[in-house]
């Protein structure tokens, strides 16, 4: 496009903002608001930054790895339409790292991965709302949890090896109590091939997942069971407990909403260039533990398949965490993860990982720098591995 023709059209949609909507910009953590002169309409406008360094050795290995790289870069939006009963999410990923795996088993693309989240949500009332579109499941805690705002520099193994992440479909979200105990629920039924996918959904197979969370000491502040680390600094101690089981039936990757697709193999073990299908199981069970400074948060997957015969991923694993935030907002944290795995009828092979991690918070998690140690071994006689990250987090 020619430059004269970008500047210009650039200066005829902000004056057109300007006209309709008045901007503020209430602080650096609320990000950019736009809102109609009427109250009608309201965007929230953001972007964040995730430039990451990582070292690796492995035992016995001649030469390490240094990889420097933009592992996210967001834009997001968010606001409502007309009536604040309409509200809306969109969110795009620019990096390279980002976009996830999008090809099928003979490597044929199956849709852009530019798009994380497309959703509409509808409140019935002030409890109650409906959404439909593509957006998070109601999964682990670890996954839910923003990756701008996680207390080490990326998320654990277990979250990596059995997460069921984004999908496009209808969900019920309701926040009720039982006496004075905050209780929250969810439910979706999603198409289950997971985030930007095009081609037919064969055999009609669809996901099914519900989640119920309770909070046995009342509600965190500022909805600080959804971040790392006691940012809050609770006064009084806070727990929060949730469930999550997904069924995901007839899926044709190997995790279920994520993974590589499968396809049929022949006697001579060469594809068939049909697809195959599996039933996945998923169960998650979490929590999040806050007080005056101290945070723990612990998850445990399970993840199963109808027939262990194909090469979709089953096995479980467990992870936990513990951090104390001092006045400084320098926190100290630890990081204990274990996966057993396996592709089908294969040998489950357990990985151990320790990590130790420093953050500094400057400004909340839209400005920190987070460094993290870890070390990797694994039971199948592969040699342990020593891994260094360094990131630094910039956001609106």
């Amino acid at each position: 496009m020619n430059r004269r023709i970008f500047n210009l059209l650039v200066t005829i949609t902000f004056f057109s903002l300007n006209s309709w909507a008045q901007v503020s910009y209430p602080s650096y953590e609320k990000g950019l608001v736009l809102q109609s002169e009427d109250k009608s309409t309201k965007m929230k406008l953001s972007f964040r930054i995730q430039s990451l360094a990582t070292f690796e050795h492995t035992e016995g290995a001649a030469e390490s790895d240094l990889r420097g790289m933009i592992r996210r870069m967001r834009l997001k939006t968010n606001g409502f339409v007309f009536d604040p009963k309409f509200e809306y999410k969109l969110e795009l990923a620019l990096s390279n790292r980002d976009h996830g795996n999008s090809r099928d088993a003979a490597q044929v693309s199956q849709g852009s991965k530019t798009v994380l989240d497309a959703v509409v949500k509808y409140h019935l009332n002030k409890s109650n709302q409906i959404w439909f579109g593509q957006t998070k499941l109601p999964g682990n805690r670890e996954r839910v949890i923003s990756s701008g705002s996680l207390q080490f520099v990326d998320r654990s193994n277990v979250n990596s090896k059995f997460n069921i992440d984004r999908d496009f479909g209808v969900q019920f979200r309701s926040k009720n109590s039982i006496g004075e105990m905050p209780v929250t629920l969810a439910a979706a039924v999603t198409t289950g091939e997971g985030r930007n996918i095009t081609v037919n959904n064969e055999k009609l197979g669809m996901a099914y997942t519900g989640r119920v969370e309770v909070y046995p000491l009342g509600k965190f502040t500022g909805k600080g069971d959804y971040f790392g680390s006691d940012l809050k600094r609770e006064e009084k101690a806070r727990l929060a407990i949730g469930a999550t089981y997904c069924f995901n039936q007839n899926t044709t990757r190997t995790g279920g909403q994520l993974g590589s697709f499968v396809y049929e193999l022949d006697t001579n073990g060469m594809s068939t260039g049909v697809y195959a299908h599996n039933d996945i199981t998923t169960l998650f069970l979490d929590m999040m533990f806050k007080y005056q400074g101290w945070s723990i948060m612990a998850e445990y997957a399970d993840k199963q398949l109808a027939q262990n015969t194909m090469s979709f991923t089953r096995g479980s694993g467990y992870v936990a965490q513990l951090g104390y935030l001092l006045k400084s907002n320098f926190e100290f944290a630890a990081r204990f993860t274990q996966v057993d795995l396996a592709k089908g009828a294969a040998d489950l092979v357990q990985t151990t990982e320790y990590t130790f991690g420093i953050s500094r918070y400057i400004v909340g998690h839209k400005l920190k720098v987070q460094s993290d140690a870890a070390l990797i071994s694994m039971d199948d006689g592969t040699p342990n591995t020593f891994r260094m990250r360094f990131q630094v987090e910039l956001g609106l």
